[in-house]
């Protein structure tokens, strides 16, 4: 999967939240990126984005980071898919047990974000046939 130095062109939300697609493009190159089965994600200043490393990270660690504010989504807005206002623990075996992994996305410039969803795809190929007449 290419994506260091890329420049995030865009990113979309499709199929009701449960997948999230980044487009990424460097010097006449391009590179998308699915995520699909999504429980959660926040992008944080994605104008401008270069685009560092997607690494595949502990669910725990971004649990741990972001507990307080997957709380205040939770109870604010809902959307978050499998959360039944679980502790922490309980939360977290539920999403391993459904076979969801996390990605941090790091970036050299602005951006910062993460992702917990069941997979990611290199998806390049599709895109680049569906742009050709």
């Amino acid at each position: 999967m290419r994506c260091h130095d890329f420049h995030l062109s865009g990113y979309e939300v499709r199929q009701f939240g449960d997948e999230i697609v980044l487009h990424l493009e460097l010097a006449g190159q391009e590179s998308h990126v699915r995520f699909s089965g999504v429980e959660l994600y926040q992008f944080v200043h994605p104008g401008g984005a270069i685009i560092f490393g997607i690494d595949e990270v502990p669910i725990s660690r971004i649990l741990d980071e972001f507990w307080e504010r997957i709380l205040h989504w939770a109870q604010q807005h809902g959307g978050v898919p499998h959360w039944d206002r679980d502790d922490r623990a309980s939360y977290q075996a539920k999403l391993e047990a459904g076979g969801y992994k996390a990605w941090d996305i790091s970036s050299s410039i602005g951006f910062a974000g993460f992702v917990v969803a069941q997979s990611i795809t290199d998806v390049t190929d599709e895109f680049r046939h569906a742009a050709q007449p």
